[in-house]
């Protein structure tokens, strides 16, 4: 009875603080979406994947991919109006993340960047500059690597080669097992850590702020998103990163715990053709905390 009561307590804590969390930042205050870009899916390999278009006429498309956890929006949510009237874009939702395709099964940085070529070739893309960010930025790198002349120009975002220890390692394998439990035991607590620091950066103003609690926790079943650590992991570029000559800029944040700078730094030293930036004062979520110096680095790096 003792254990039931303590659990009951502990489950209406935590709910008391996500709803408070929420609440206390958008009472009384009209709520809007910060943007509204139409989506629609496409069938590639005989599954769904979702994608947001806006097109220009006259100009490359910029082909945006989000990070880990993430999707289309949730990334690029600040980033986006900036092009929507300049320029064209495609922000995809990668595979088990936002609207895309969900599976149990075994997938890897090389697959999402397969379907991410397909969708291009399915929208009649033959050049386009490339964004990602974090995740987003190993995928790619596989696909710049694959199909090199598709890509006219490649941005990394807080990226890595690796991430320090191999699939079969045992310290991968904790981490797995250590990912699983959390999710298991504090399932809202990779969306309330996000919505936290987006208010706590100023990154989402108030009128956004349902806007945002909704799309961090409706997208998919949070294990999907933490088990998807099992494929990023192992994702390992240091042997072929020479491979690509294309014109690449790198971003990078001096204050990134997650992507540190100097993991990011070996991916630009062992590239060919690279510009690096530091945004000094960044952490991991430069789309969310520095969208203005990122959008004027892609433009004068894309030549906009």
């Amino acid at each position: 009875m003792i254990k039931r009561l303590t659990k009951i307590f502990a489950f209406t804590a935590i709910l008391k603080n996500l709803v408070e969390t929420k609440k206390s930042k958008t009472e009384g205050i009209t709520q809007l979406h910060p943007i509204k870009i139409s989506g629609r899916t496409l069938y590639i390999r005989e599954k769904e994947y979702f994608v947001r278009e806006s097109y220009i006429d006259g100009t490359t498309p910029i082909v945006f991919l989000h990070s880990w956890g993430s999707d289309s929006l949730g990334s690029w949510f600040k980033v986006l109006p900036k092009y929507q009237k300049r320029n064209s874009f495609i922000a995809i939702d990668l595979k088990n993340h936002g609207k895309s395709d969900a599976s149990w099964n075994r997938w890897d940085i090389d697959e999402n960047a397969d379907i991410v070529i397909s969708i291009l070739k399915e929208l009649n893309i033959s050049k386009c500059y490339l964004v990602g960010w974090s995740m987003g930025s190993a995928v790619s790198l596989s696909i710049t690597r694959k199909n090199p002349n598709l890509i006219k120009k490649l941005v990394l975002i807080t990226p890595f080669s690796w991430q320090g220890f191999s699939a079969d390692s045992n310290l991968f394998k904790l981490f797995v097992g250590g990912v699983r439990i959390r999710e298991r035991l504090f399932p809202n607590k990779n969306p309330k850590s996000k919505f936290s620091f987006l208010r706590k950066s100023n990154a989402v103003k108030d009128e956004y702020s349902d806007w945002a609690w909704n799309n961090l926790h409706k997208s998919k079943d949070n294990f999907i998103y933490a088990d998807g650590g099992r494929f990023v992991v192992p994702f390992d570029a240091r042997s072929w990163l020479g491979e690509i000559q294309t014109e690449t800029l790198l971003i990078t944040g001096g204050k990134d715990s997650l992507v540190p700078e100097d993991v990011s730094i070996e991916v630009a030293e062992g590239l060919n053709n690279v510009e690096s930036k530091i945004f000094i004062d960044a952490t991991h979520g430069i789309p969310w905390t520095h969208d203005q110096e990122l959008v004027e680095e892609l433009d004068r790096f894309l030549e906009l």
